[in-house]
């Protein structure tokens, strides 16, 4: 194996345990933002568009190895322009079910992965 596959593995290594993380902390904080948020709650959309960014990178480095559909990047490109519009308009329950859009990417991405990384 190459050097810049196994790269490519050992990053998604410590993507698939992060994405498992960050998909619940999407799932508490989009009902909070349906709901009634708490005063942190806007600083936890931060901190998740931080591991959103993240993983997008993830995705871009590793697309190549990893099978070819898994994720629906027209999708998860198009809830990142959902997310950011709701971020602008500040619009908690417009962040809420874009936050939700993407955690359809995160799990695909963790699926994916995991595949790759347990075969």
């Amino acid at each position: 194996m190459d050097d810049y596959r196994q790269q490519q593995i050992d990053i998604l290594k410590e993507a698939v345990p992060y994405s498992e993380k960050l998909i619940g902390a999407v799932e508490k904080v989009s009902e909070e933002l349906a709901g009634v948020p708490f005063p942190e709650t806007h600083d936890a959309v931060n901190v998740i568009i931080e591991g959103l960014n993240w993983l997008f990178e993830v995705y871009n480095g590793t697309k190549d190895i990893l099978s070819e559909g898994a994720v629906d990047e027209k999708e998860a490109n198009e809830g990142v322009k959902e997310l950011s519009e709701a971020v602008s308009a500040n619009d908690d329950v417009a962040v809420s079910k874009a936050l939700v859009r993407l955690g359809t990417f995160v799990n695909q991405l963790h699926d994916a992965g995991s595949k790759l990384i347990n075969a």
